[in-house]
């Protein structure tokens, strides 16, 4: 499990209640049983009134895919026109050091392969070359990504093959590698862990590949030179050393043998850093105050990617958040590089799928439930077919519209090919696709409170609302999921305002608390947008969560604590339960049809709207006049 996950909820909806849109609300909501959900394409609902004469047809509120300032992950031009397959030759201890082996083996061997494959894509796309590297890794999720990457080079080559093999011309092209590297950067990783991650800063600093000292002798003898000795570097003497060689426009957080990701440090020139200096244990020592520096010295908003293992998700977390930054969950993830190449150009003009407001039966009262899936923010599972055949697949997403975080924002950058399926395999209208986070993972409260982002936070939070809201509005995303430490902050409220402020397209704002997720008990907080209209940003109230709950007691706590004859209530899913074999939407049916005919299950954004239409009825009626 990689760090804790976010769940939503609410709690006891008031009746009437007339505030102003800077009073928070407590609401209590419940609710679940099957429903058939209005969509963009069904006739108005009854109770509301015609349109007038000059609505717009709700389908067109989008924007044209373009580069609005959206864009903030590293950009290369990768496109080679034909690339090396490189195969693992020991996958099994990829990660696991070994003193003995030859050089086709264990971390070592690893770390020589991100290495070329980060060395050779990086003289790609600076012209040097026509050969580009893909490192073996297979899913539908990765295998679209690669599908245009360029001609594939019949025969599968190993890390040393590559390094050390001449291969002549294939189809015109010189695919011979060796050649395009000006020796080596040394480690020894049975002694010192971190001299792998000094290696990879050094790497494109020399044009080298990685090599242990195990190996030395090997590559000496196959015609290599050491070019760096970073054995005995710690990674505050790599900092040292080449900080003002490293790109600050993204950083790379990853434990000290997890050798993914380091194929993208090389090909970006980025600096890699490590909290524990030993690997899944704060108790060999930590890089604290070193990575304060760094994320100090990083370009303002930028993305962190990785992650670390063996600490709580908020000891690094909170201040790449502190400091303005946006934590991306990758440690796990593979060919960043080649991925993400010219990624602005490689975008579609792919909709998420929504419900005209105007088809939703206003007069119908129920306790209302939505379910929406955690952990969506977690780039590294959704690029995997396992999101999509274990979650969302399942045949019951529909039957009870569940809800779908999902870092929509990172997808785009790291990974258009499969944002654009995603999106077109999208459940049904009725499982509402939420943006979450807006780029990355951050707290909105401690966002740009810390060092140079904190000398004008508002600009800050400006940037980011403007970023989230430029990419929602290009892909129809009307709902936005956000996070934080403390809801009773004005750094919470501004940070909420600000996104409202960005984007009129914004229907409304889910949010759970981070500790505990329903730790804001369910409150609505208002916001008035730049047409005038109240947006609602919903608090979690309920969970359904291994360890804390089954579906049948959730359903038994919901039924004992909404007892009037309207409610409004948002459950959180936690992606990673499993409740006698149930996960996800088959745990929340098995909820749901243990709740009473009084529940009804609607997609977030119906919810979204009942609520506004129960509290803000005036502009509610006014909006849905405006639109067809």
């Amino acid at each position: 499990m990689k760090y804790l996950l976010r769940i939503i909820t609410s709690a006891a909806l008031l009746s009437a209640l007339a505030c102003t849109p800077e009073t928070p609300v407590s609401v209590h909501w419940g609710g679940v049983e099957e429903m058939e959900m209005p969509s963009d394409d069904k006739p108005d609902s009854p109770s509301v009134p015609e349109s007038d004469p000059d609505a717009v047809p709700y389908a067109s509120l989008h924007d044209e895919v373009r580069n609005a300032g959206q864009f903030f992950i590293p950009e290369t031009n990768l496109q080679p026109a034909v690339y090396w397959y490189m195969k693992y030759s020991d996958y099994a201890n990829k990660e696991v050091p070994n003193s003995d082996g030859g050089p086709d083996t264990g971390l070592q061997n690893f770390l020589l392969m991100q290495s070329i494959a980060g060395l050779v894509n990086r003289a790609c796309a600076q012209g040097k070359t026509n050969v580009g590297v893909w490192i073996e890794q297979g899913g539908t999720g990765y295998d679209m990504e690669r599908a245009d990457f360029g001609q594939r080079i019949p025969s599968n080559q190993t890390a040393v093959e590559l390094a050390t093999k001449t291969y002549g011309k294939i189809d015109g092209y010189d695919v011979t590698v060796r050649d395009l590297f000006s020796g080596y950067v040394l480690t020894d990783l049975m002694n010192n862990p971190e001299s792998g991650i000094a290696a990879a800063v050094a790497s494109p600093v020399y044009n080298a590949i990685i090599v242990d000292v195990r190996d030395e002798e090997f590559f000496k003898r196959n015609g290599y030179s050491l070019q760096c000795d970073c054995s005995k570097m710690t990674t505050a003497e790599a900092w040292s050393r080449f900080k003002d060689k490293c790109d600050n426009s993204a950083l790379m957080i990853m434990p000290v043998t997890t050798g993914e990701n380091r194929e993208y440090v090389i090909q970006n020139g980025l600096f890699l850093f490590n909290l524990n200096k030993k690997y899944g244990s704060p108790y060999g020592g930590q890089n604290t105050a070193l990575l304060e520096e760094i994320l100090e010295w990083l370009k303002p908003h930028s993305q962190v990617l990785g992650w670390e293992n063996g600490v709580g998700e908020s000891t690094f977390v909170d201040p790449v958040s502190r400091h303005g930054h946006m934590m991306l969950a990758s440690d796990w993830s593979y060919n960043l590089g080649v991925m993400s190449r010219h990624y602005s150009d490689r975008q579609s003009s792919v909709l998420a799928k929504s419900i005209n407001p105007r088809t939703i039966d206003y007069d119908k009262k129920a306790n209302y439930l939505g379910f929406f899936l955690t952990d969506g923010d977690n780039y590294q599972w959704i690029i995997t077919d396992s999101f999509v055949s274990d979650y969302y697949s399942l045949y019951s997403a529909k039957d009870v519209k569940i809800a779908f975080e999902m870092g929509t924002q990172s997808l785009t950058q790291l990974a258009p090919t499969r944002m654009q399926y995603l999106l077109g395999m999208q459940p049904s209208a009725e499982c509402t696709i939420m943006e979450t986070f807006g780029g990355g993972y951050y707290y909105i409260d401690t966002f740009a409170t810390q060092g140079k982002a904190a000398s004008d936070r508002k600009a800050s939070v400006k940037l980011v609302a403007e970023r989230t809201a430029a990419h929602m509005r290009q892909h129809g995303i009307k709902v936005l999921h956000v996070m934080a430490r403390d809801f009773s902050s004005d750094n919470a409220m501004e940070m909420l305002q600000a996104f409202v402020d960005a984007n009129d397209q914004l229907e409304g704002i889910t949010a759970v608390q981070l500790d505990p997720y329903d730790g804001a008990h369910g409150q609505i907080f208002w916001f008035t947008n730049k047409q005038g209209y109240d947006i609602p940003c919903i608090t979690a109230s309920y969970k359904l969560w291994q360890g804390f709950n089954t579906p049948e007691s959730l359903a038994k706590t919901i039924q004992k604590n909404e007892q009037t004859s309207l409610s409004f209530n948002t459950i959180a899913v936690h992606a990673w339960s499993l409740f006698d074999g149930r996960r996800a939407s088959d745990a929340a049916q098995q909820c749901a049809a243990a709740l009473p005919g009084t529940f009804q299950c609607v997609s977030m954004q119906e919810l979204i709207w009942r609520i506004r239409m129960q509290q803000r009825p005036e502009q509610t009626i006014k909006y849905l006049k405006s639109i067809k």
